[in-house]
């Protein structure tokens, strides 16, 4: 073990030195990336998932069965523990824990340590995996998705972080996958910047348009199986009028669709996303390679002796581009990204030591939503403009060979045929909105009970009452002055 580790730390500072940017995100097989924190004085170091899925700072505070790793809270001089309960729910898991603040501190960043809120994980229910290297989660969406308490939303670390240096900021996310075949760890590189900042990769920026700022909603217009290898962009040219398929388009946002770095799997609506695998499981057939049903709809891991190097069709993501709503681009996925390496498992038996290697697909059921997980974005250097409200991507210099074709014309726009635009209130015109009825409700409870209480108010003018007397509506008081 300690010669593997040797190798995989050797690996790491040579394609930091390649990169000439540190490596700071890591991720074990099957879940997302994870970056190295310190919180509080004196620091106190963990790890917490990179998830712009989420947006509350959120922190276990308590020993779990499978970890002894969490924050002392007695041990930092500088923590405020407001004793608020917060909770939230996600996907899988829900955890319920204390409003607090301290200050955040990330090793890797050339970014101020910060006083912000975070959440004490005081009770979790299926929130950390089995045995995981992570202690939180570090949410990088906009507020109203936020965990929330009896005093409103928590503020966001990226939020505090805005107040702090008094501009808006953004953050790149660069994924790279696995080292390689043989290897189940992912790595990456996560970097907080402004709109300021010199642009370091200079291949082309494709932007699609946050269409709502809670999570990082976008607008999916088709996800297909590319017919070959090649590049859909050799057969097709940017003025050629491409119409979307609107029943495609329209089921892949009738709730949402999000890019969500914290979901390893790239989740479709079902019927689309049958289509899709019975699409891959008809190419892998000619394949002459057996994978049993199992593996394409039940998510279990097939597994081989050595390490396989896939020759299955890309998959193509449509997205919405910001420069037109009559303009798409295209996401070009190798099926590196899908065929998730989830274990290297070694087993001695009379001869040596044999290896296999397993897999899983990284395409789950969405149910009714569409959720773009680290999978889609492997292979490629992916922008959170939270302040402009856009998503820029472009190639990278490390992982798989992803590609970006594009822009591509529509006669149309996209976000009426897609229907992109719903009648979907922001949380904050929710909250007032809500306000108002219960402002309504109460003026009408409010009559009903005056128009009840009549005989007895008017019984209560009639009576010459002493100066110091109040009056009261209670029923205590009514029955009190009815009485003989």
């Amino acid at each position: 073990m300690s010669v593997i580790f040797i190798i995989f730390q050797i690996s790491v500072v040579s394609l930091s030195c390649s990169f000439g940017e540190e490596i700071n995100l890591y991720g074990d097989a099957g879940e997302a990336y994870a970056i190295e924190v310190n919180i509080g004085h004196p620091h106190q170091k963990f790890k917490l998932l990179v998830d712009t899925g989420s947006t509350t700072l959120a922190l276990a505070a308590y020993a779990r069965e499978d970890s002894s790793v969490y924050f002392h809270a007695d041990n930092s001089s500088s923590l405020y523990n407001s004793g608020t309960t917060i909770e939230a729910a996600y996907t899988q898991g829900t955890w319920t824990g204390l409003l607090a603040s301290d200050f955040i501190q990330f090793p890797s960043l050339s970014i101020p340590e910060v006083r912000s809120d975070f959440a004490l994980i005081t009770k979790s229910h299926e929130f950390f995996t089995k045995a995981s290297v992570w202690q939180g989660l570090l949410g990088l969406a906009y507020n109203p998705v936020g965990a929330w308490g009896k005093s409103g939303a928590v503020e966001s670390w990226l939020d505090a972080l805005d107040r702090n240096l008094n501009k808006p900021m953004s953050f790149q996310l660069k994924l790279c996958g696995p080292i390689s075949t043989s290897n189940t760890t992912h790595y990456g590189y996560f970097k907080v910047i402004d709109n300021q900042t010199p642009q370091s990769n200079y291949n082309k920026t494709f932007r699609t348009p946050v269409l709502r700022k809670r999570w990082y909603e976008v607008g999916v217009i088709g996800v297909r199986v590319l017919s070959s290898l090649t590049s859909e962009a050799k057969n097709k040219t940017a003025d050629e009028i491409r119409e979307p398929d609107k029943d495609m388009c329209t089921q892949l946002n009738t709730v949402k669709s999000i890019v969500d770095s914290g979901t390893t799997q790239i989740k479709l609506p079902d019927k689309l996303f049958r289509e899709v695998v019975d699409e891959l499981k008809n190419e892998f057939r000619k394949s002459q390679v057996l994978i049993l049903d199992e593996f394409w709809n039940r998510r279990e891991a097939a597994c081989w002796l050595e390490p396989q190097v896939w020759t299955l069709p890309w998959l193509a993501i449509d997205l919405l581009s910001a420069d037109a709503d009559n303009q798409y681009f295209t996401l070009e996925i190798p099926p590196q990204n899908y065929m998730l390496v989830v274990g290297v498992h070694n087993s001695s038996d009379t001869s040596g030591t044999v290896s296999t290697y397993c897999y899983k697909l990284g395409l789950e059921t969405g149910y009714t939503e569409t959720v773009l997980g680290y999978t889609a974005m492997e292979g490629l250097q992916v922008t959170f403009n939270r302040s402009a409200g856009w998503i820029g991507f472009q190639t990278s210099d490390c992982g798989a060979n992803a590609r970006i074709t594009g822009p591509y014309n529509t006669s149309t726009s996209l976000k009426t045929t897609c229907e992109l635009i719903k009648p979907v209130a922001e949380v904050a015109t929710s909250i007032q909105a809500a306000q108002w009825a219960l402002c309504a409700i109460s003026i009408i409870a409010a009559s009903v009970l005056l128009y009840l209480l009549a005989p007895c108010i008017k019984n209560l003018f009639l009576k010459k009452m002493p100066r110091s007397q109040q009056i009261s509506l209670s029923q205590a008081a009514l029955v009190e002055e009815d009485s003989p």
